[in-house]
């Protein structure tokens, strides 16, 4: 009876264990609860008008024109970096008053990637997983009165291992 009732407490233990490794799983690595990610923000207007690209937004454009050849013209409207908390919600200005949303959902993963969420004028929310150190470029639906289409590039930092 005795072995019985303690090889129940030891299989108790063992799915006790593996539920916990289960959530510590779920749960992506941070080094510490007040761990924080700079995130860059890039405001772009892009227009089928004009051949000028900032030279700061060459990569950027590049990257753009493979989906949407037709754009031509590639103008710095913003940028701004700010170091946000895993949990923290913050707007950015944009342009004709609109305004970006982001969240940032957790800090760089085992797979050095960063969880985020962002609205962006005239979209509803995107919520992805970006790896560190990259601009990901998102062309929005949003065109402003002088036809410049809006295009927001998003990088974050730091990664693991730098």
């Amino acid at each position: 009876m005795f072995l019985r009732i303690l090889s129940l407490v030891a299989l108790f233990v063992a799915l006790l264990l593996v539920a916990l490794a289960g959530l510590a799983a779920a749960r992506p690595p941070c080094h510490d609860e007040k761990d924080r990610v700079k995130v860059t923000l890039i405001v772009v207007l892009a227009s089928e008008k004009g051949t000028k690209i900032d030279k700061q937004l060459k990569l950027i454009a590049e990257e753009v024109q493979k989906l949407n050849p037709n754009f031509k013209s590639f103008t710095l409207k913003h940028m701004e970096s700010r170091s946000l908390k895993p949990g923290e919600k913050v707007s950015w200005p944009c342009v004709e008053k609109e305004v970006i949303a982001m969240l940032i959902k957790h800090c760089a993963d085992k797979d050095n990637r960063v969880g985020l969420s962002v609205n962006a004028p005239m979209m509803k929310e995107i919520e992805y997983q970006t790896v560190c150190g990259k601009f990901l470029p998102i062309v929005t639906p949003y065109t402003t009165k002088k036809n410049e289409r809006l295009i927001l590039a998003i990088r974050v930092q730091p990664c693991r291992g730098e």
